[in-house]
């Protein structure tokens, strides 16, 4: 019996996670996960921030954690590749997957944005901000 395949959804080239989250399989579950990963780099790095896959499943594309460290003496800032995961199982992937620029977009968010999207997946009936409701 032959399975009927669905086609795949494209992953705008410059979407963030908030762009796709009504894409994704499990919102929820997706975005905990790549928090978790963001904590990991900024501990170890005291930043973090997130890049989708543009060339994968829009369901569960995957991504790359970076973080960004300033030159004391120039003030530069640098942006360094921390890992990139598989968006189903959030296994790391091979180091091969990060060079090609074309997998990720150019966008990222920061661990604050990412934590505040999982705040409003978790209790979307919550004000958006502690100003909403001063109009």
């Amino acid at each position: 019996m032959a399975t009927k395949r669905v086609p795949q959804k494209p992953v705008a080239t410059d979407s963030t996670i908030a762009d796709v989250v009504e894409t994704l399989d499990k919102p929820v579950e997706y975005v905990r996960r790549v928090l978790e990963k963001l904590e990991r780099c900024k501990r170890a790095h005291g930043d973090a921030q997130v890049r989708l896959g543009v060339r994968g499943r829009a369901e569960c594309p995957n991504y790359l954690i970076e973080y960004v460290r300033e030159d004391p003496k120039t003030h530069e800032r640098a942006v360094y590749q921390d890992a990139a995961y598989s968006g189903s199982t959030h296994r790391e992937l091979a180091p091969k997957h990060i060079e090609d620029a074309r997998n990720w977009s150019p966008e990222e968010m920061n661990i604050t944005a990412v934590s505040a999207l999982i705040g409003r997946l978790r209790n979307p009936r919550a004000p958006s901000s502690r100003f909403a409701d001063e109009d």
